[in-house]
């Protein structure tokens, strides 16, 4: 007698990608958890992220959640963690991941509908533009269970919303809803829930279009600036005398001049 398929509630956390041209559509799929970060969905992003970073063929990446929901945040069910070392382990982890996803040179979409908490708040301020559903809530327990944000949010709020008002989201842990989102810079638009990824992948595939080696540069500079005058005047001295000598500025050069859209090679 065969053996039965395991139901939809027993299927193990995974990252699905779909392809839409050049973009990737990254989907945190463990719908019975909500999409929690545990450590085996933790892993596999990392695998896809690493795949989509040597993927000449991708252009943006969009990063999005299943079931109506982006992400539950960390698992709750895992923790405390047994030790010292172990949770020193976990946060290793967690760092590779927020790390892993800041150096991705390719443009990143976050398509946020339903709740993101914790942990996953911290990715979706990693993105370079996050599109927001109606019913997006951005939820930050940290104090209520006793802990510090993780996931870069000390940092990644901030740069985002700005550092006092992170300091009061972070410490009063009360929910952001969509519209607060957007009015506090945590979001960049906010859209029907029925229009959330489409918006996010029409977004993604309009920035697949820019310079790829300046949009590489440009993510670097935003990621390891301090935000000081002399930092992004050093930036720009690294990076923009190797960019004119490039066939994408020549072609970009060029599709201006002409008042046509440029064809980007990437060299």
């Amino acid at each position: 007698m065969p053996e039965p398929h395991p139901t939809a509630l027993e299927a193990p956390p995974q990252v699905r990608v779909e392809r839409a041209g050049a973009v990737a559509v990254v989907i945190l799929d463990d719908e019975r958890r909500r999409n929690v970060l545990g450590a085996e969905l933790r892993d596999r992003l990392r695998a896809v992220l690493a795949e989509l970073a040597a993927d000449p063929a991708v252009g943006a990446v969009v990063l999005t959640g299943a079931g109506g929901c982006f992400s539950g945040g960390g698992d709750l069910a895992s923790m405390p963690p047994a030790g010292a070392a172990a949770s020193a382990d976990r946060m290793t982890e967690i760092a590779g991941l927020v790390q892993q996803l800041a150096a991705l040179e390719k443009p990143v979409v976050a398509a946020v509908s339903g709740p993101a908490a914790g942990v996953a708040v911290g990715l979706v301020c990693l993105c370079d533009v996050v599109v927001a559903g109606e019913s997006a809530r951005f939820l930050f327990p940290f104090t209520r269970l006793g802990l510090v944000p993780d996931g870069g949010l000390v940092h990644s709020l901030g740069q985002r919303v700005g550092p006092g008002r992170a300091r009061a989201i972070l410490l009063e842990g009360a929910p952001v809803d969509a519209r607060a989102a957007l009015a506090a810079g945590l979001a960049d638009r906010v859209v029907a829930d029925a229009d959330v990824l489409e918006a996010a992948i029409a977004g993604a595939q309009d920035l697949a279009q820019r310079a790829p080696l300046a949009v590489a540069a440009l993510k670097r500079g935003l990621r390891e600036s301090s935000g000081s005058l002399g930092d992004a005047l050093a930036f720009e001295r690294e990076h923009q005398p190797a960019l004119f000598g490039t066939a994408d500025f020549w072609e970009g050069k060029h599709a201006f001049l002409e008042r046509r859209e440029p064809s980007f090679s990437g060299r």
